[in-house]
């Protein structure tokens, strides 16, 4: 079983990260060091796939800044986890040689080699992060858009119809288990190089139902906030999953793998396209004068979003080529032999 996720993503708030849920997964785990074109995504790729002919299953974390990139690889049979604990998604282990440790992908530059390199890499590092902040800027605006819908919603007619229905799949949907809950964090939908990016494969992945509600006025998130209470009183494993436009403080998805359950979002610029148990249009809620008062601001806010898009290729662009500056003088042979050596310790084969 494979299933993918975002641990970090661009927000108004800046670039926003999850990286911390891991902590209280209860996982062993191993956080990369390394710079760029070291060859961290493919160590953790090889690792995955090799779990996977196991008959094991992996999570993907990819990176928000190339989405065809790993950030990390989670096996939850084995409770171990590899991520990438460099900038901007830092992670330190709190206890070294216990249940997390380190390493060190920079051992594999030949640093003298690359010196004559580095004026440009620092130039090419420059000019890549000068995007994040047009970046930001944008999904800040974009965000400050969003008060106007919620200002047309916020009527309490709309909450007590999110009431219901979130009382009526709680009853229907989610059993109690009677086990001790648990709640991760993690992004479903990232503002990438390559568009606006769904990892629609993972909720039919991880649950049998997948119920998809409609959602372009923001209406979901009140919803799912009171499915997740009841999923933890009911003490089952939750996954909520935010937007990038609201980072932490308004679930978007709720994945129950315990109730064999999922309640994802969809809107027009984050359309889901995965199998589906149930639509629900929480969007026909709204009189057809409220939506049409909306329009302006989710127009808006979808052009805000492509813009940022923009930026993050020319940001991408400038990646690219410190990764060309740099690929050349690692010693991949070494980085093979770790890859070899972490799989055969894990799984007894190469």
């Amino acid at each position: 079983m494979e299933s993918v996720f975002y641990l970090g993503a661009c927000s108004p708030q800046g670039f926003t990260s999850h990286y911390g849920s891991l902590l209280h997964e209860g996982l062993q785990l191993n956080v990369i060091k390394g710079g760029s074109g070291c060859g961290k995504s493919t160590f953790m790729r090889s690792i995955g796939k090799a779990a996977q002919a196991k008959g094991l299953a992996a999570s993907y974390i990819l990176c928000s800044s190339d989405p065809d990139s790993l950030d990390g690889v989670i096996l939850p049979e084995l409770g171990i986890g590899f991520v990438d604990g460099t900038a901007p998604h830092v992670l330190e282990p709190s206890l070294c040689g216990g249940t997390m440790n380190y390493i060190n992908f920079g051992e594999f530059y030949d640093r003298e080699a690359m010196a004559p390199n580095e004026a440009e890499i620092r130039a090419a590092q420059k000019a890549n992060a000068a995007q994040y902040p047009h970046v930001t800027a944008c999904l800040a605006a974009a965000d400050k858009l969003m008060d106007g819908v919620r200002a047309i919603t916020a009527a309490k007619a709309y909450d007590e119809e999110t009431g219901a229905l979130a009382e009526c799949f709680a009853l229907s949907a989610i059993k109690p288990v009677g086990r001790e809950p648990r709640t991760i964090k993690r992004f479903l939908t990232a503002v990438t190089p390559k568009g606006l990016r769904y990892c629609t494969q993972t909720p039919a992945a991880l649950c049998e139902r997948v119920y998809v509600l409609r959602d372009n006025y923001f209406l979901a998130p009140r919803l799912l906030a009171r499915l997740l209470e009841a999923a933890q009183a009911y003490g089952h494993e939750c996954i909520v999953c935010y937007s990038p436009l609201v980072p932490d403080s308004a679930p978007t998805h709720l994945l129950i793998p315990t109730a064999n359950t999922a309640f994802i979002s969809e809107t027009r610029d984050f359309p889901y396209d995965g199998p589906s148990f149930c639509r629900i249009d929480l969007d026909s809620t709204l009189p057809p004068s409220a939506r049409r008062e909306a329009e302006f601001y989710t127009k808006t806010i979808s052009s805000l979003l492509y813009q940022s898009v923009a930026h993050l290729r020319e940001a991408k662009r400038m990646h690219d080529r410190i990764e060309q500056l740099c690929r050349p003088f690692v010693d991949f042979d070494a980085v093979d032999e770790l890859t070899e050596r972490t799989i055969f310790e894990l799984f007894g084969e190469k």
